[in-house]
């Protein structure tokens, strides 16, 4: 097998594994805690992605302190009961061992390092990938950032064949942004079919990910 790319970047939430029931599990812990207003499970899955507390402090005409507050409180309830309820998805971990040794392998999200560590521990991803960058401990860096900086741990110095695959319009803007291709999945949280993906290419399930890796 080869492959037109050298390196590949993945979103992890809704591209890699589907985490959605320990996120609006801690989602909806922290907005009880907060006393803000309950949201449906259907819209906080909406969320998942872009960084969730900046979508419902948004949604509640909120500003930057609150931002502060919930995402404190949010990451506490996450970190320490719902971390590790997620699942790969089917098909990913071969995926994943098929780009052994032909192309490069990293991971950016806006999951918070310390906690994207941990979990890719868990559920055996961490050898299979070549870096791994999440969102600093200060909530920072935006997605254009991480995605930065893991092309600088790759290493891959031509940008023509670096690509990134992702779930949401978020991954799109910050691969457009960086210079690099695009192939988003519609089986994740954000992109609903494949007239969403203005930028790049599609993938309706992970084999078809595979296939557009994989030549």
């Amino acid at each position: 097998m080869m492959s037109a790319y050298e390196a590949v970047i993945f979103d992890l939430d809704g591209t890699l594994i589907d985490s959605s029931e320990g996120i609006i599990l801690a989602a909806e812990e922290t907005l009880e805690a907060l006393g803000y207003p309950s949201i449906e499970r259907d819209e906080l899955r909406s969320y998942i992605g872009p960084p969730i507390g900046e979508a419902i402090t948004r949604r509640n005409g909120l500003g930057s302190d609150d931002l502060k507050r919930f995402n404190d409180v949010f990451r506490g309830i996450y970190k320490n009961k719902y971390l590790m309820r997620a699942n790969v998805y089917p098909g990913v971990m071969d995926m994943l061992s098929g780009l052994r040794g032909i192309i490069s392998v990293g991971i950016a999200t806006n999951k918070r390092e310390d906690m994207t560590k941990l979990l890719l521990d868990d559920l055996g991803i961490s050898p299979l990938c070549d870096a791994a960058v999440g969102l600093d401990l200060e909530g920072k860096l935006k997605k254009k950032d991480i995605v930065e900086k893991c092309v600088s741990a790759l290493g891959t110095a031509d940008r023509k064949r670096i690509v990134m695959a992702g779930d949401t319009r978020n991954d799109a803007e910050a691969a457009k942004e960086c210079g690099i291709s695009f192939i988003g999945v519609t089986y994740g949280f954000g992109f609903r079919d494949r007239s969403e993906i203005t930028y790049g290419s599609a993938a309706d399930d992970v084999q078809s990910l595979r296939d557009l890796l994989l030549i």
